[in-house]
């Protein structure tokens, strides 16, 4: 197959599925901004680990600090007003995923489980979307280096609570839970159940896509264990995310063949996102 006709079928596709979807357009579109811009963030996020494992100058950041990389490209700062708009928009379809259940995943535990990560997903990519506002808006500001609050700092305050430490290690279980449903879906071609795309494109796209999900899923297996650890003993510091859980793995044996490996993966993640922007049928609340 041609280049030209694997971006006709390409187009095709995407069109078949914004038809297929029954959400109304103005969801479809926010969600599909939404993963194009977790798809940004990956790909940043990603890039930037591999280029430290190979000894090019990179970092182990997290999604903030992919933010405020994107600050310092060319016409970064109206790229972050879109991912803005994208990652609310994200949010927004993660609250449609997790309170009114668009994806047809039902009432039992397990469920109720993966719903809850959807809502935390939601939380966290609503707040991502803020702090990319404020990076936007204050470009030229001194203070735009700011990180925001840590997982630590949050994690210390949620332990200050009555039932604290059973709230910190409940989420750490629900991103494990999330984290292992990547594993799952990374098998066979669980993965391209909502997309819509043809027998030949799917082929070529999943490695890619595979790839992405085993990446990410242990990235979240790692950052809901070490809440788990941090709620049971009651000690914020063990928290820790997605910069944590790069600098560990960079600090073992052959770290830098390890951390290329995860970086690449998160990339594999980002281009996954934004395969999902293209190609991923949007339901509706109700409509399984």
């Amino acid at each position: 197959m041609t280049v030209q006709r694997i971006v006709s079928r390409g187009i095709d596709d995407a069109a078949s599925a914004v038809r297929r979807s029954d959400a109304p357009l103005w969801l479809v579109l926010m969600a599909k901004l939404g993963y194009a811009s977790r798809g940004i963030v990956y790909l940043v996020i990603g890039a930037l680990a591999l280029f430290r494992a190979a000894g090019w100058g990179g970092d182990t950041a997290n999604t903030r600090a992919a933010l405020r990389h994107v600050l310092g490209a060319t016409g970064g700062t109206a790229l972050l007003w879109v991912l803005t708009a994208g990652l609310g928009g994200y949010a927004l379809w993660r609250l449609c995923q997790s309170l009114l259940d668009a994806d047809d995943k039902g009432d039992g535990p397990r469920a109720l489980a993966a719903r809850a990560g959807l809502f935390i997903s939601a939380c966290t990519h609503g707040g991502l979307g803020v702090y990319a506002g404020y990076l936007a808006t204050h470009a030229f500001a001194s203070d735009s280096g700011q990180d925001g609050p840590s997982v630590r700092s949050l994690s210390a305050m949620v332990l200050g609570w009555p039932g604290g430490s059973w709230l910190v290690a409940g989420a750490g279980v629900c991103v494990v839970i999330v984290g292992t449903t990547h594993f799952v879906r990374s098998f066979g071609i669980r993965f391209a159940d909502p997309l819509v795309l043809s027998r030949r494109t799917l082929t070529l796209l999943a490695p890619i896509c595979k790839f992405g999900l085993v990446a990410r899923g242990l990235a979240l297996v790692f950052i809901g264990a070490l809440a788990i650890h941090a709620g049971l003993t009651q000690q914020p510091d063990e928290a820790g995310g997605l910069r944590e859980v790069l600098q560990g793995i960079a600090a073992q044996p052959f770290g830098a063949w390890l951390l290329g490996a995860m970086g690449s993966g998160l990339m594999a993640f980002g281009l996954y996102s934004l395969i999902e922007s293209a190609f991923r049928e949007i339901d509706g609340p109700g409509d399984g």
